[in-house]
């Protein structure tokens, strides 16, 4: 019975406990991101990186084509909804050799990024991230294009694993138009 409560007690602690998920993207003359996920204050991390080439050994290959489109945007707000975004970092480098078309993008830039963030962060305010930096920085007489990005999220496993079983209802079952097979016309004897 002691173990039983001592194995309870560490499950609970262990879903309480934040991960802490790390999305960097750079774009300079190319694309690269990183993504970083760590567990047990750093005990268990795990990285995806876009310049590392992994081996891809898939014999069985799945065909995407036999998963159902899921429309993923409310699993995401319950996502962004429940992480606390610890860290958010957007510079932008814009540059070009005519300064009044220079100044238009810069102010569609800022426009686009403003919607974006306040799509994202639709219930939270900007004042509850505590380090943070949004800057569009315009580059006079060069052409040049940089994005840098960081974002650090923590959240607890309790909201991932929610947020999977809610994914899995949606991937299994039908279509919102679905109709069983041995529907009739006079399902209710109306005639």
């Amino acid at each position: 019975m002691v173990y039983l409560v001592i194995f309870l007690f560490i499950v609970f602690i262990l879903i309480i406990l934040p991960i802490k998920i790390k999305f960097h993207y750079e774009f300079t003359d190319s694309s690269k991101y990183k993504v970083t996920i760590t567990y047990l204050f750093g005990l268990i991390k795990r990285e995806i990186d876009s310049t590392r080439k992994e081996k891809k050994e898939n014999k069985n290959k799945k065909d995407l084509s036999n998963f159902k489109k899921i429309d993923a945007y409310e699993l995401l707000r319950y996502f962004i909804d429940k992480g606390k975004i610890k860290k958010l970092y957007l510079k932008t480098y814009i540059g070009l050799n005519d300064p009044f078309l220079l100044g238009i993008i810069v102010g569609v830039i800022w426009s686009i990024i403003s919607i974006v963030f306040g799509f994202i962060l639709r219930d939270k305010t900007i004042d509850e991230i505590k380090d943070k930096d949004v800057l569009v920085h315009p580059c006079f007489n060069q052409d040049i294009f940089q994005m840098f990005f960081l974002c650090i999220i923590k959240v607890s496993l309790v909201y991932i694993i929610v947020v999977y079983i809610r994914f899995l209802k949606k991937r299994k079952g039908g279509d919102i138009f679905a109709r069983t097979s041995h529907r009739r016309l006079n399902e209710n004897y109306n005639g």
